[in-house]
């Protein structure tokens, strides 16, 4: 077994270009070989592989509160997971947690992500259940928690926040609630060809209204699925998708709606996945999208495209990954409705059982869907968000490892934005901790 203070959490990064898409676990099984005319105890379905972790680090923030601006923190966090051994409804259970202590009158902040997955194989059908939570003080960047310079080792989680609706473009101190659930149902035709339905719903909620645009999203696809071979598989999917803003008084010229606009996208698509080699595969996903609004004077009818594209590549003790998605999203809280393009590139690399290194980097460039008359103001500009993160880690034991880690984020708005809470400029976090990742156990072990 691989030594557990080898950061796991490496993998986290390879998730964050799917801002568009939800994962859907797959099922593992275990299999008990027993001497002829012997029995065995039939396994609980709550039996299953319990992962644990504590981790404190001391982070330091330049320019996040504005230029010059230097800023610290002391972070304590956890993270707890746990995958069930069943083959025929396979569990898991995500919960990520923790306070940042701020120092010079910041304050203290906590952050919570829970995430749960089940699934049910039953002959020609698969069944899977998914909801992420999470409960964050600011912008979500960077692995499971979301927050630059806490680390997260221990576990892949089913959805970060950084994927969810929290994601996207970057706001100030605020705290703010978001959730996606989703469900998805699979009906095996062939040996190849099967039919499959899913719904999603998500929403973003700030406490503070001054803080972001309160929105919701849900929808629904109907694909038609084919694996052509062993290394090629495609598909034809139907989407739709409504969007829900509010929050918004006092941003219309009169005779506009005041507090709430709501637009929706239509869509088909057709996807296709290749693995060239054990080590590389690609993929990708496109189709036209027709974007329809409930006031067309706020955001006019348009006939747009959406594309999910990716490459992945991982060999013994490297892995790389590049991704572009391009697509409606409900602003992050900035925007009611928004255009984004994303580019996102990972790389690990474990160097010895005792040193490893990861890096990310995400680039969005997002435009808002509402159009205004000549005159009224330009708040629905264009934004780019750009943030990288940095981290070397290196094991003193077998359970105890040490990291360090450097964030970069960086903002920038051409017009005008609706968000007084949307961070505009460049901003450096350094981070340094410890973590204790004992050996995962199972759970009738305890």
């Amino acid at each position: 077994m691989k030594k557990t203070w080898i950061p796991i959490s490496l993998a986290l990064f390879a998730l964050s270009g799917h801002l568009f898409a939800q994962a859907t676990p797959t099922a593992t099984s275990v299999q008990t070989q027993t001497p002829a005319g012997t029995t065995t105890p039939r396994l609980s379905w709550v039996d299953g592989t319990v992962h644990y972790a504590l981790s404190g680090s001391e982070v330091v923030q330049y320019g996040y509160y504005g230029d010059g601006n230097v800023t610290s923190s002391t972070a304590l966090s956890g993270v707890v997971g746990y995958s069930s051994l069943s083959v025929v409804h396979p569990t898991s259970l995500l919960f990520a947690g923790g306070v940042v202590i701020g120092q010079g009158g910041q304050g203290t902040s906590t952050y919570q992500n829970l995430a749960i997955s089940q699934s049910l194989i039953k002959k020609l059908w698969v069944f899977n259940v998914t909801d992420s939570f999470s409960f964050l003080p600011s912008s979500p960047v960077t692995g499971v928690a979301g927050v630059p310079g806490i680390n997260d080792p221990g576990i892949t989680p089913i959805d970060g926040p950084s994927q969810g609706p929290a994601g996207g473009i970057l706001t100030f101190s605020g705290n703010r609630l978001s959730n996606m659930l989703s469900g998805t149902a699979e009906r095996r035709l062939t040996g190849r060809t099967s039919v499959s339905g899913s719904g999603s719903w998500s929403v973003l909620h700030f406490f503070d209204k001054n803080a972001g645009l309160d929105t919701s999203m849900t929808s629904g696809q109907v694909a038609l699925n084919h694996q052509i071979n062993a290394r090629n598989s495609a598909s034809l999917s139907a989407v739709y998708s409504t969007f829900n803003t509010t929050n918004l008084f006092g941003l219309f010229p009169p005779g506009f709606p005041s507090n709430e606009v709501t637009y929706q996208t239509k869509g088909i698509n057709v996807s296709y996945s290749r693995r060239w080699t054990r080590s590389l595969s690609t993929d990708v996903s496109a189709g036209p999208m027709w974007i329809q609004s409930s006031a067309a004077p706020l955001i006019p009818n348009q006939l747009n495209f959406y594309m999910n594209a990716g490459l992945g590549y991982s060999r013994r003790l490297t892995s790389y990954g590049l991704r572009y998605t391009h697509g409606v999203n409900g602003g992050s809280g900035v925007q009611p409705g928004a255009l984004s393009d994303t580019v996102s590139g990972t790389v690990g690399r474990t160097f010895s059982e005792r040193w490893a290194a990861s890096a990310s980097m995400v680039y969005t460039r997002t435009s808002g869907l509402l159009a205004f008359p000549t005159g009224l103001g330009t708040v629905n500009g264009v934004t780019n968000t750009e943030y990288g993160t940095l981290q070397v880690t290196r094991g003193f034991t077998r359970t105890l490892s040490g990291y360090a880690s450097y964030t970069a984020q960086n903002q920038s708005f051409d017009q005008g934005s609706l968000a007084p809470n949307a961070f505009n400029g460049l901003s450096h976090i350094f981070a340094i901790g410890v973590s204790w990742t004992p050996q995962s156990t199972r759970l009738g072990e305890f």
